[in-house]
């Protein structure tokens, strides 16, 4: 097929304008969101983080957060990643409407935990059988004694 210059010229443009505006879809999927509710705890834990001498960039770290409908059993909270959002939490919405400051606190703080600090689970205990780490698995054996009282030292662990 023989294309005059002019022609050529306009196939070229439309395939960089369709290129761009596909980049420009991509970069618009990976803006951080949080959902309002969500946004004191992610403010906390970043300042307990601080407190800590551990800087918290959520923009760097590629973190969301979200209040949704988790339809697997016995789960609160995640940590999902994909390739457009590398790094979401998210809460149940119905576990959330029940919590209390010190449940809500802790999910989050937990899954946080996973998706900025890269923390694994663990289910060790103390003497007592009470978890010594907010990143529990929750079905380990360890007891989850998350109290006015237990938060500093649960939070040194978490940030250590």
């Amino acid at each position: 097929m023989n294309l005059s210059f002019y022609t050529k010229s306009r196939y070229w443009i439309l395939i960089l304008s369709i290129m761009v505006g596909s980049w420009s879809c991509n970069k618009d999927d990976l803006e951080l969101f949080i959902d309002a509710p969500l946004q004191e705890y992610f403010n906390r834990f970043q300042a307990e983080g601080a407190t800590r001498n551990v800087i918290v960039d959520y923009e760097a770290s590629r973190v969301s957060g979200y209040l949704r409908i988790i339809t697997s059993s016995g789960v609160i909270g995640q940590c999902a990643h994909n390739d457009k959002k590398p790094n979401t939490v998210i809460i149940d919405k119905i576990y959330w409407a029940s919590a209390t400051e010190l449940e809500k606190e802790f999910v989050v703080f937990h899954e946080l935990g996973h998706c900025v600090l890269n923390r694994e689970h663990t289910d060790v205990a103390d003497n007592d059988g009470d978890c010594v780490s907010i990143m529990t698995s929750g079905t380990g054996n360890c007891d989850i004694d998350y109290t006015v009282t237990t938060r500093t030292a649960l939070l040194d662990e978490l940030f250590k």
